[in-house]
């Protein structure tokens, strides 16, 4: 059955940096071609960083330099451009460089680190195993707020993470694609009254339903299979949301919006958009259809 077109399409070059749109993409088991290919490092303690814990990366814009591949590991990895509102920038093929900048405009050591082959345990591993009261401080709880309900997500993939910042291998937070619909963003924004912009909750495909319905949409989904042009994926959990799309991301225009998280949280269960794996890989284009699989 067909539900929807593909409307946008994106990737993020740098962890949590603010990313390409794309009009076509190529789809791997790991996700969208150059997507998070790069991340920024704490050498102290040392641990791979994102917005949560550094909210100003969201005020930083990336892009390649030269075309990404699938299976690009380390030195392999396609070079890319920072560049800060104030229109200055960086490039990693100056890596030196690149890292004083970017340590300047972060106010902390950082560097900026491609990803590496999963046996490289060591640039994923955390210091410590995750507690509850770290990931609540990560998701931006208020004080007696209680977890989100992580029930529906992998085995793997929570073991993973308990003792890694991301799978190993791999720089996306815990799933290789995000998907949204253009429903779920206009029920968010009628329902708080605040800005949803896309650009806030970094999808990689955002969907425009063929009969649009101001809901949630994309959780009905869960388990079933959904084939977007010659790419088939499987949704596997909710995506819960973190206070990172309330931040101000100066490069795209966009404000801070203080609300929105304890909007996320009142409206949706701070649940919006899906994770999902990639079971049959391809290219994808903007206005390929979306049909919709049941397991």
């Amino acid at each position: 059955m067909r539900i929807a077109i593909v409307t946008e399409l994106w990737r993020y070059p740098v962890k949590s940096c603010g990313g390409e749109s794309l009009n076509s993409a190529i789809i791997g088991a790991g996700g969208v071609c150059g997507d998070r290919h790069w991340a920024v490092y704490d050498p102290i303690p040392p641990i791979i960083r994102s917005a949560k814990q550094w909210p100003r990366l969201l005020e930083l814009r990336a892009r390649y330099l030269a075309p990404p591949s699938l299976g690009d590991y380390g030195d392999a990895v396609a070079p890319v451009r920072l560049t800060a509102p104030d229109g200055s920038f960086h490039e990693s093929s100056d890596l030196r460089a690149c890292e004083n900048w970017l340590s300047r405009w972060l106010d902390t050591p950082a560097q900026l680190k491609p990803r590496t082959p999963r046996a490289d345990s060591a640039l994923y591993a955390l210091p410590s195993a995750r507690t509850e009261q770290q990931i609540a401080k990560e998701i931006g709880l208020d004080a007696g707020e209680t977890l989100p309900d992580f029930g529906a997500f992998d085995e793997d993939v929570a073991a993973a993470l308990q003792f890694h910042a991301t799978p190993p291998g791999f720089l996306y937070d815990a799933f290789p694609v995000h998907i949204l619909t253009t429903d779920s963003l206009q029920f968010l924004s009628e329902a708080s009254g605040l800005d949803a912009d896309v650009r806030r909750f970094r999808p990689n495909i955002l969907l425009e339903m063929i009969s649009p319905s101001c809901a949630t949409t994309e959780q009905g989904w869960v388990g079933a299979t959904l084939k977007i042009g010659r790419v088939a994926v499987q949704v596997d959990s909710p995506t819960s949301r973190c206070s990172m799309p309330g931040h101000a991301q100066p490069g795209f225009d966009l404000r801070e919006e203080k609300g929105l998280p304890r909007a996320m949280a009142e409206h949706v269960d701070r649940n919006l958009g899906v994770n999902v794996r990639v079971i049959e890989p391809g290219t994808m284009k903007v206005g390929d259809p979306v049909q919709l699989l049941q397991p």
